[in-house]
């Protein structure tokens, strides 16, 4: 069932919801962003995620190079104190846009909830996000 949580950086200078069903799981992935970012993520419907305070703060990263097509792969982090909290992607198999949520940066979400969750594995390495990599002790 889908909750709506809410959500921040680190010191508080952007401010977000997210509406997201963490029976759907957490996912971990070992691409390069995810692994040395250390980002755990829910997916959420792109019209399910608003920025409510300090979206003029937000700074956008892409990588370069990149495997993934222009505009397909943004993400956000505050300038000021360094947190990742959202990346937006599009996938024609996610249905177009969503939004990945950085389930760390959401404020309310208790550590049962969290705990209840299951955990997806992403191939993000080798480019199979819907398949577990062959070890996942790792992540």
């Amino acid at each position: 069932m889908k909750k709506t949580y809410h959500g921040s950086c680190h010191c508080g200078a952007v401010h977000f919801e997210a509406d997201i069903d963490l029976a759907e799981g957490i996912r971990k992935c070992n691409c390069s962003f995810c692994w040395k970012l250390g980002y755990r993520k829910s997916f959420a419907a792109y019209e399910a995620v608003r920025v409510t305070d300090g979206r003029d703060r937000m700074r956008e990263y892409k990588a370069t190079p990149s495997n993934w097509p222009e505009g397909d792969i943004n993400h956000y982090m505050c300038p000021n104190c360094g947190a990742n909290f959202l990346s937006r992607g599009y996938l024609d198999f996610m249905g177009g846009n969503f939004w990945a949520v950085n389930v760390a940066c959401l404020d309310d979400v208790t550590e049962e909830e969290l705990a209840a969750a299951p955990i997806v594995y992403e191939d993000g390495k080798r480019n199979r996000q819907m398949e577990a990599p062959a070890i996942t002790s790792y992540l």
